[in-house]
């Protein structure tokens, strides 16, 4: 209510009416809506603010009003009247730019990311860091009248292949509230398997699910990257326990986060140490092993056999090659890319990214090693190889997943990136950072 009466008064009245009659709110089309008429009140202030000059009290309330959006829409609105990227960068101190960009990247997910969207149209989504996953949204829909249940699942089971990809990316940007969105627990796909009568679309949700949880399992492992619970997954699709359907699932996920796997590779290839290589490549190999034996209705124990003749041929069991994978040197352990912090990691980041870029995989890289590829150029004097190879990361992330461009941008801090890029590379990053769409 505090909230309200600010902008009330704000508009020189004293009541609703008033407010709702007020310049601050007066344009584009009327609304009788309070929250759209404050989200206008916030964009005009904003305008107000950036059209006479700006000293420093001026620039904070600009800062904190924009990081105080509450949705894309607002936060689009006010870098329209900021002029954009560009205006921005002229009215305020660089580092108020970061938490800027970081909000940016924050609504853009929060309207964006499919779970969201689905928990927002089936449940009261109150808090993005909130419990509710998509779990919940199931259970919700078979609380309707069974005649209307299959519109609901129909229209989720129509959101793939789209929800891999957006919970892919989020898990590789490590977001883990969206993370945590993504979530299918176990007891929610046994309703839906045992329910009786049987489940619309039965065997497509139960694969649905399962695949879902994949996609993060994986994706949380790539990420780090560690390589344990990955031979867990692979191993998953060669267990005669596990039910066929979940297996499927298990293969679609490992196949269908391909340029994932290849860039963690190659991350690793271009600043690791050798030992984690060799680790990488083994995984890869028995990964493509398991990938190549995959057939429909292929029994387990023919990629038990493929498992186990990439891994480890003196081996026979599936639980002799638990024990085996289990006992890797350094299996458990966080892969570090120390190359992209010694003295070369400039040479070595723009290698990388040239490598990841002709691949067409630099989009699926993880966040975090695209930070480290980025800031790894910023160190020392930057060249135009190097403002290249920063401009490449930065649109690759936009192309795949514009949320992360401004994360990026954030987590780079727009005062590195603002005085090492100059010329027409400073203007092109300009262009990228204008204005969210």
């Amino acid at each position: 209510m505090e909230f309200v009466r600010h902008h009330v008064a704000a508009s020189g009245s004293t009541s609703l009416k008033g407010f709702y009659a007020s310049e601050n709110v007066d344009y584009d089309p009327p609304s009788n809506s309070l929250r759209e008429n404050i989200k206008k009140a916030k964009c005009q202030r904003v305008y107000t603010l950036a059209s006479g000059a700006t000293g420093d009290a001026e620039e904070r309330e600009i800062r904190d009003t924009m990081v105080s959006a509450n949705s894309s829409k607002e936060m689009i609105r006010m870098f329209f009247a900021m002029r954009g990227w560009e205006g921005l960068d002229d009215e305020l101190e660089e580092a108020y730019l970061d938490p800027i960009a970081a909000r940016t990247a924050e609504v853009l997910d929060w309207r964006d990311y499919i779970p969201w969207q689905l928990i927002r149209q089936h449940l009261p989504l109150l808090d993005h860091n909130g419990p509710l996953n998509l779990g919940d949204v199931f259970l919700k829909i078979r609380t309707w009248p069974l005649p209307y249940q299959p519109f609901g699942l129909d229209r989720i089971l129509g959101t793939r292949p789209e929800i891999y990809r957006r919970i892919a990316s989020a898990t590789m940007r490590r977001r883990e509230s969206m993370t945590q969105a993504a979530r299918v627990p176990a007891f929610v796909i046994t309703a839906y398997d045992t329910a009786a009568p049987p489940v619309h679309r039965r065997n497509e949700l139960f694969q649905m699910m399962h695949q879902i949880n994949y996609t993060t399992r994986i994706c949380v492992q790539l990420e780090i990257p560690r390589y344990d619970d990955l031979y867990n997954v692979l191993l998953d699709m060669a267990d005669p326990a596990i039910d066929a359907r979940q297996r499927l699932a298990c293969h679609d996920a490992v196949d269908f986060l391909k340029l994932e796997f290849a860039a963690a590779q190659d991350a690793v290839k271009f600043a690791g140490e050798n030992s984690a290589k060799t680790l990488v490549q083994s995984f890869m190999t028995a990964r493509q092993a398991a990938l190549d034996a995959w057939a429909p209705n292929v029994p387990p124990g023919t990629i038990l056999t493929a498992l186990i003749n990439a891994i480890q041929p003196a081996l026979t069991t599936l639980n002799q090659l638990r024990t085996f994978v289990v006992n890797i040197p350094d299996i458990a352990s966080e892969i570090t890319l120390p190359k992209l912090l010694d003295t070369d990691g400039d040479d070595v980041a723009r290698n990388f990214v040239s490598s990841a870029k002709s691949q067409n995989w630099l989009d699926r890289v993880a966040a975090r090693v695209k930070v480290k590829a980025i800031q790894a150029c910023l160190d020392g004097s930057t060249g135009d190889d190097d403002e290249i190879a920063i401009l490449s990361c930065l649109s690759a992330a936009k192309a795949y997943d514009q949320a992360e461009l401004y994360q990026l941008a954030a987590a780079a801090t727009w005062e590195a990136l603002y005085s090492s890029i100059d010329g027409d590379e400073y203007d092109q990053l300009e262009t990228l950072l204008d204005q969210p769409t």
